[in-house]
Order: C-alpha cells, then structure tokens, then sequence
C-alpha cells in the first residue's frame, strides 16, 4: 500500500510539473534582439536562441521577389519587425525582409 502511495504521489508530481511547464512557456513574450544588417544565419539563430527554439522568424525580399532563402548565409537583413526591444511571441513570430549581400537600400 505504501509502494502504491508514494508512486501516485510521484506521478502527481510529475505531471503537474509539466502541465505547468508547457502553457508557461508557449504564453512568454520575448524581446526581438537588434539583428539589422546581421548575416540571416546569425540573425536565425539569434531568434531562436532568445526564444529557446519556440520562435522561428519569417522572412521575405526586401525586392518583393519571392525568393526562397535555403543558405541563410547568402542573406543580409535589410529591416525587422518588431524594432529591437519589442515583443515577440509563437503567435506573433517576427518578420525579417533579406537581401543578399550589399543589397539592402
């Protein structure tokens, strides 16, 4: 009876532990670090890295072409949104426009 106890206390535990842990984290708002004029790739893992891998920001041209970035190495930031120091969440990812390198106007 006692074995039975004490493993319901601990999977009581447990699983408030995470039920806590999941909502916590999804619901943060963090601050968008100031990545202008960054390499895309440092500007990528500087998002992600603030927001431990729950933001992944979205890019665009800074031409309008729709231009697919797969080496983010090729790529300069030309503008952010949000400006550095404002918020940023899972719903509301920020937005990079790219151009490659001494392509920004």
């Amino acid at each position: 009876m006692k074995k039975r106890a004490a493993g319901l206390v601990g999977a009581l535990l447990v699983g408030g532990a995470i039920g806590l842990a999941g909502p916590a984290a999804a619901a943060t708002p963090w601050e968008m670090p100031d990545v202008e004029g960054a390499i895309l790739q440092e500007a990528h893992d500087a998002i992600v890295s603030t927001t431990d891998g729950a933001v992944v920001p979205q890019t665009s041209a800074a031409d309008g072409t729709p231009y697919e970035q797969i080496n983010l190495t090729n790529w300069v930031v030309c503008a952010q949104s949000p400006s550095a120091g404002g918020e940023i969440s899972v719903e509301e990812p920020p937005e990079l426009e790219v151009a490659r390198p001494n392509g920004c106007e």
